[in-house]
């Protein structure tokens, strides 16, 4: 064979190896963003993003000070989804306990937050940010 030809194959070998590997990109997609209750950073929760379809995985994980970053395998993480976000949080206001604590015990509120969002999710990074209002507000 002569040198120029081969040196042309291995070329040829050589860049379709490169574009092979630059075209893989990664198999993940990443969801982040802020939730926030009547403006105020939720503090700790969860949340969840379900397919809207109900067809395929779900994926999610923590709120921590009113933050997320959950990452996903793709393509099942593409497309519409239903976000759950659920949270519990200090009212600030004491009740009176009820048994087994002793009568006239004294400890504080808890309130529980849930939430049903949608959002799309699309390849590369996502920026979602979730603003929930009490019922009253």
């Amino acid at each position: 064979m002569p040198k120029r030809l081969v040196s042309q194959l291995c070329l040829a070998v050589i860049t379709a190896w490169v574009l092979s590997v630059v075209g893989c990109g990664p198999s993940v997609v990443t969801v982040e963003g802020k939730v926030t209750w009547d403006g105020t950073p939720v503090e700790t929760g969860t949340i969840s993003f379900l397919p809207a379809d109900g067809k395929g995985p779900s994926f999610g994980g923590e709120l921590k000070n009113g933050s997320y970053r959950v990452e996903a395998q793709k393509p099942g993480a593409l497309g519409a989804k239903n976000v759950s976000i659920t949270s519990v949080r200090k009212t600030g206001k004491m009740i009176e306990a009820g048994p087994p604590a002793p009568a006239g015990t004294m400890v504080e509120e808890l309130l529980s937050l849930s939430s049903t969002e949608k959002c799309e999710i699309v390849d590369g990074e996502n920026k979602h940010d979730f603003q929930l209002k009490s019922a009253g507000k």
